[in-house]
């Protein structure tokens, strides 16, 4: 959530603010939910080492609003992290059989090309993921090949390209999201147990050490939730379900100098899967989600919360209805939004609080989608589909 799914603070930084990109399944919904992983059909073989694209599309001076195919990833990826150095690290993931892998890559938006980056010591499907102070990289949990989730964590450092074991968690959680803390620890909460329920644990993890400690844990069992790191370094959670059928409407905020879960008022609409991105004026925008626990109930409906008053109030609705869509924030301050089961795009603009149409994708992308804005202003777009369209990638110019 962002993706799904963070430096200090993530949002701060071109390229490393990735929401809409957490898998949840509820818990006792009384039907049927998102799943862990994304469709299974079947997708593209891997490729060689080195894979340069087909066509990396956009010229020196792109058309504004327009997208270009970027190539294929060796295996349905569930995270992007954009590293120093301005290339996106892959991790983990899913192959043709469904099974969790252990393999990485990266893309280099210089070359346009994909290459491996290593393997892990352990297969992990929809590991959290969160880039240290130092430039090395915090994968924790995920799936394992028996579709188990697991405690283990490693870090990845890109200067040798190679991954090292740390931690491991307090608890096993697949699915769960990270945010970098202005202290330097990672906060991870939330996720998937090793039944496949929600979880409403916490647990921060600090570099120097290499140890997970257990923190506040939410106030609410929150499965399929959204989640944002606030200009003030404290993180919101908001909506999700399940205890019954009914979702959330509530929010709540984790102050890391408390180290506990607060009450964050409500937000005006209940929503599972909302995308929540926060702006530079330090508001946050909760956009689109899905309005029922046991249907397909896309909302195009979207709020604004003010951390300060606590208070949710309504602004313009999205051009189309998004569940689960991908998003980020660009560097001129509007905030990025595609996919949700449609082609379509669309950007928010926090000054008129309206959303504008902003181009089609080379491909539809659902849940399991990621977005990454890179360091030369252009949204890398991955995954999220259907057959091939699970490993394509895509590029986006504003």
């Amino acid at each position: 959530m962002r993706g799904s799914g963070n430096r200090r603070p993530r949002y701060l930084r071109p390229g490393l603010h990735v929401l809409g990109l957490v898998l949840m399944v509820c818990a006792g919904c009384g039907g049927s939910t998102a799943s862990l992983s994304p469709s299974t059909s079947p997708i593209a073989a891997a490729g060689p080492t080195t894979r340069p694209t087909a066509s990396l599309g956009p010229s020196p001076s792109p058309a504004p609003n327009t997208f270009a195919y970027a190539g294929q990833t060796q295996a349905v990826r569930l995270n992007a992290t954009l590293l120093d150095d301005g290339r996106v690290l892959m991790v983990g993931g899913r192959d043709v059989a469904g099974s969790a892998v252990a393999t990485a890559e990266l893309f280099d938006p210089n070359s346009g090309a994909f290459a491996t980056a290593g393997s892990m010591e352990s297969p992990r499907l929809d590991p959290a993921t969160a880039v240290l102070d130092d430039g090395r990289v915090l994968v924790a949990g995920g799936a394992d090949a028996s579709s188990v989730a697991q405690a283990s964590a490693e870090i990845y450092d890109p200067s040798t390209e190679t991954f090292a074991p740390t931690g491991p968690m307090n608890t096993a959680r697949s699915a769960a999201k990270a945010f970098l803390l202005q202290s330097g620890a990672v906060l991870v909460v939330g996720g998937l147990d090793s039944a496949g329920a929600p979880l409403a644990s916490a647990e921060l993890y600090d570099p120097k050490s290499g140890k997970f400690s257990l923190t506040g844990s939410m106030l609410q069992l929150r499965g399929d939730f959204g989640a944002t790191e606030l200009t003030d370094g404290r993180v919101l959670v908001v909506g999700g379900c399940c205890i019954g059928p009914s979702l959330y409407t509530s929010a709540e905020i984790y102050d890391p100098a408390s180290g506990v879960f607060e009450t964050a008022g409500s937000m005006v609409t209940a929503r599972l899967r909302p995308t929540v991105v926060t702006l530079l004026d330090g508001r946050v925008l909760i956009a689109g989600g899905n309005g029922s626990a046991t249907a397909d109930e896309r909302l195009s409906s979207a709020e604004l919360f003010d951390p300060d008053t606590l208070a949710f109030t309504p602004t313009d609705s999205l051009a189309a209805a998004r569940d689960d869509a991908v998003a980020t924030r660009l560097t001129d301050g509007r905030v990025f939004l595609a996919g949700g089961g449609t082609r379509s795009a669309e950007t928010f603009d926090p000054t008129t609080e309206k959303f504008q149409a902003a181009g089609r994708m080379t491909a539809t992308r659902g849940a399991a989608a990621t977005a990454t804005l890179l360091l030369d202003g252009r949204v890398f777009i991955a995954g999220g589909g259907a057959g091939t369209d699970a490993t394509s990638a895509e590029l986006f110019a504003p």
